[in-house]
């Protein structure tokens, strides 16, 4: 079978496949966060981990070479353009290291993983909806738009999925606003937030809208709803400001474009929430976090309208499990995909420096060992 062919009956939920897709990506992300990275090549000589291992999935991303690991500053998709945004908007003295994403938002790398970051939100603090609906989004680099429609076109030429990075709502918008401010806004100052959640929305929905342009097969989002025990914020709230746009994007995008699939990444506990995502349209759920869900149970009950990507555990059996372990959670994963096909197995987050190249290792023999479909 063809790992095209493969990749979208997992996802889409359409039927027997030949083997159990499994990787070592999320979406349009790797999953090797750099430290882990390094040691990871310095122990198996591997560096392109999708090319290695043949995985289904390929990222469609506009940089001059493949990404092999995980940072915030790399373009899974297209090129976002800065948007004029930078230290002297700031109020504050920022450390000379910090950098601007393209929305503004002052970025501090952590110095030992560069896939974490301190964040300085340029709209936190005193701002007036004025202020929020005159601030200034980012670009789309129509160079990247080329580079990106050549990619996709090639990844299916070969006969894999692309995928590419097409934004947040509910993550953009506390990395501007703050996470406290964004918070109080939430219930005591809805103007406010709903000015930004439809300044991050509008703009989500068109970089979403260029890569399905371009060809992009998975469309990959990343909003993270979730804490360990529960949602960030009430089900009330999310469902009154950002559901609405998740169905608004989702529907214009899959009638337009009704081959693409809708990826949604969202850490934590966030079952109160599953059957909204599936209502708006999302395809794919990643990571379903074992530690904050009941893995089985949640693929059994919603498996046949939504599938999941994920689930080994990033935060217990990868960095401290024996090999036994882990084999065992992946064999188990076995016997979830058997009675429900619509799993993707991996990491359930980055790998960071903490997880032994070793546990990598046996997750990826007890993956070739236990994918073959009987």
């Amino acid at each position: 079978m063809e790992p095209r062919e493969r990749i979208r009956k997992v996802l889409k939920r359409e039927g027997k496949v030949d083997r159990i897709p499994w990787s070592l990506f999320f979406g349009a992300t790797p999953s090797f966060t750099p430290p882990f990275f390094e040691k990871f090549v310095a122990q198996t000589g591997i560096r392109d981990v999708a090319e290695h291992f043949d995985f289904e999935v390929r990222i469609a991303h506009s940089e001059k070479s493949d990404p092999l690991y995980h940072t915030t500053s790399a373009h899974y998709g297209l090129r976002m353009l800065p948007n004029g945004i930078g230290r002297e908007f700031f109020t504050i003295e920022l450390p000379e290291e910090v950098v601007f994403s393209p929305w503004g938002v002052g970025v501090l790398p952590w110095p030992d993983d560069p896939s974490c970051e301190r964040i300085f939100s340029p709209l936190s603090g005193e701002c007036t909806q004025r202020e929020i609906e005159n601030y200034p989004v980012p670009g789309i680099d129509e160079q990247s738009i080329g580079i990106v429609s050549k990619r996709a076109w090639e990844i299916r030429k070969r006969g894999y999925l692309s995928a590419a990075y097409c934004g947040s709502i509910y993550e953009w918008c506390h990395w501007l606003r703050g996470m406290e401010d964004f918070m109080i806004d939430l219930v005591a100052r809805p103007e406010l937030a709903g000015a930004l959640i439809e300044k991050v929305a509008s703009f989500t929905f068109s970089f979403a809208r260029k890569h399905a342009e371009c060809g992009v097969d998975l469309l990959c989002f990343y909003d993270d709803y979730g804490m360990q025990d529960r949602l960030q914020i009430p089900p009330a709230l999310w469902r009154k400001f950002f559901k609405p746009w998740w169905q608004r994007i989702i529907a214009s995008l899959r009638r337009d474009f009704p081959e693409c699939i809708f990826f949604l990444h969202s850490c934590g506990r966030i079952e109160e929430i599953l059957p909204d995502l599936i209502e708006v349209g999302f395809d794919v759920l990643h990571p379903l976090q074992p530690e904050c869900h009941d893995v089985s149970g949640i693929i059994k009950k919603f498996g046949s309208q939504i599938s999941f990507w994920g689930t080994v555990s990033s935060q217990h059996t990868l960095p401290f499990g024996r090999r036994s372990d882990i084999e065992a959670e992946v064999k188990n994963r076995e016997q979830i995909f058997k009675d429900t096909p619509a799993l993707v197995i991996s990491p359930s987050n980055t790998i960071g420096a903490e997880v032994p190249v070793d546990s990598v290792i046996w997750f990826i023999e007890a993956c070739q060992k236990h994918s073959v479909v009987s």
